[in-house]
């Protein structure tokens, strides 16, 4: 974001007048927490334990007090150009220098000097930087040169929610505007909408994003049509890394993936719409439509999934929902497109339905309106993959989940063709997943009241009860205290006792386990963690308290 103006009058820094950690006294950088500096009307700035009053600095891009900061702390930000090239500490400065960046300060840049940052600048949209590295070539920058992800100022400057780095921007830092000026200025200066992004190592061979599969995934038709008619490929094709895309079983790579698929994937269904209309005179519409990836997934498999958008942080919650509608628009503008993929199924015969449920719990619940939409699209609920899986069984198979599934979906599959004991090659059921999740048991319930056997068993001769008490119970992604997962697995075991009898509590499995013995087990290991989790707090406090003894 552009830093503010400084005040001609009153000191931006007033709220570091007051020193929070007296109790602390003689702590530095070393410690945690580095010393004070003078303001410009003589007050003295304490800086804080999260040393919030540095990145005021950095944001506010104030080079005066900042050159002040680096002359108190010169050993812990040391100037780049003074160390030896083995020296460890050139990777942390470097992270000092994307921080800068990533405020857009181009005054503290100037002060901190030659380091090749204007694919970071393009990244985070700031023209003035890139406009800045562009005019001042080679000295700063060369517009064509990669960074270590295999990225060029044009790559860097498409992938606004940085799929190829792992400093992730808060969605406050995300402006499409910002990034769309530095795209046209790049292309302007002769920057290639053809660009691919370049890997090293193992993967060498392998192409993860282009120019336009990068743009598809945010960008606006005017942004996607300037980039074709500068030489971007709408059929061009890349290979995604399936862990990505929430895809956790082998092949570990996804190929034969166009601008198309992205677009999908992340509900872009303008962006989807540009890139079908600029296919070309000799491609058949049909034939793009039904173009698969090496899984056998068409662009609406790839929509259905409802890309999460955790990368970024601090997400409100209107962004959930604004996703999940557009989500909506894409899958319904495919169908426009041929009705006919609503129960296509992909070469492990799951349906779009299927992706739908598979990740609709890893979002908020407003993806429910995914499978509704679906559904009343004529989507058929009781179809099975290869594994003899509904989509009822993805729904509850929450692999990294944290929501309880949500009541409404479970309701929404069983009206269109699910049910609660239709069983895998496995013998499982839905039940027998729902009964894992502790958390979910109001959705468990909705099964049981749909004719969900308790006392169905799998081929391993395990009833929902069995399930249950070698079940988990989280809550907001944080794993529950022992005796709140005690009381839900009570819960849970009286509901499922209630339909099939007090008797399943001693019914064996397969390897001679009873559902009570298994409890207990169960009870047992999550007391044994607690007691370690306990320990290691106990070890952190310790830590915290020796920490501040340490003197300057």
């Amino acid at each position: 974001m552009d830093a503010p103006t400084l005040p001609e009058t009153e000191s931006p820094y007033g709220r570091f007048t007051r020193n929070t950690i007296e109790h602390r006294p003689g702590y530095s950088l070393s410690c945690g927490v580095p010393t004070t500096i003078t303001d410009r009307d003589g007050s003295v700035l304490h800086e804080t334990e999260d040393i919030e009053l540095f990145f005021e600095i950095l944001h506010r891009d104030d080079v005066e007090l900042f050159e002040k900061y680096l002359t108190v702390q010169s050993a812990t930000i040391p100037r780049i150009f003074s160390l030896p090239d083995e020296d460890e500490r050139i990777y942390e400065a470097s992270v000092l220098f994307c921080d800068v960046i990533g405020y857009g300060s181009l005054g503290i840049l100037l002060a901190l000097f030659g380091f090749q940052l204007l694919n970071e600048a393009a990244k985070w949209g700031h023209l003035k930087m890139v406009e800045f590295f562009l005019d001042n070539q080679p000295l700063y920058a060369d517009i064509y040169e990669r960074d270590s992800r295999g990225n060029t100022a044009l790559l860097s400057a498409v992938d606004i929610y940085n799929d190829r780095y792992i400093r992730y921007p808060f969605w406050d830092q995300i402006h499409p505007e910002k990034n769309w000026a530095v795209i046209k200025l790049l292309l302007e200066r002769g920057a290639r909408a053809s660009d691919v992004v370049l890997l090293v190592g193992d993967d060498v061979d392998q192409t993860p994003n282009i120019v336009l599969t990068l743009a598809a995934q945010w960008a606006s038709p005017e942004i996607i049509k300037t980039l074709i008619d500068c030489g971007a490929n709408v059929h061009a094709k890349v290979t995604f890394d399936a862990f990505k895309v929430a895809f956790y079983t082998e092949p570990e790579y996804i190929s034969g993936v166009t601008a198309l698929f992205t677009a999908c994937l992340c509900g872009n269904f303008q962006a989807a719409k540009t890139l079908v209309d600029c296919r070309g005179a000799d491609v058949n519409l049909a034939d793009m439509i039904r173009s698969p990836d090496s899984r056998g997934l068409l662009p609406i498999h790839w929509a259905s999934r409802n890309d999460q958008v955790q990368e970024c942080r601090d997400i409100p919650t209107s962004v959930f929902e604004e996703r999940a509608q557009n989500t909506i628009s894409t899958i319904e503008l495919l169908l426009e497109y041929d009705p006919t993929t609503i129960n296509i199924q992909d070469n492990e015969g799951n349906t779009p339905l299927h992706h739908a449920t598979q990740t609709l719990n890893l979002n908020k619940v407003f993806y429910t309106d995914i499978c509704r939409f679906l559904c009343d699209k004529g989507a058929d609920a009781s179809i099975r993959n290869n594994r003899g899986q509904t989509p009822l069984h993805f729904l509850f198979h929450r692999a990294g989940a944290s929501l309880p599934v949500d009541v409404a979906a479970t309701s929404i599959l069983l009206a269109h063709g699910a049910r609660p004991n239709d069983a895998d090659k496995l013998g499982v059921t839905p039940l027998h997943l729902a009964a894992m999740r502790l958390e979910s048991m109001d959705a468990m319930s909705c099964l049981l009241q749909h004719g969900g056997d308790s006392s169905q068993r799998t081929l391993k001769q395990e009833t929902a009860l069995h399930r249950a008490a070698s079940g988990t119970s989280e809550s907001s992604g944080v794993r529950s205290e022992v005796e709140e997962s005690i009381r839900a697995q009570d819960d849970m075991l009286e509901r499922l006792i209630n339909v099939g009898g007090a008797e399943l509590m001693d019914s064996p499995n397969a390897a001679g386990k009873t559902p009570r013995q298994i409890c207990q087990e169960r009870r047992d290991e999550w007391r044994r963690i607690e007691q370690i989790r306990s320990s290691a707090r106990r070890w952190r406090e310790t830590e915290e308290e020796s920490e501040e003894d340490c003197e300057v």
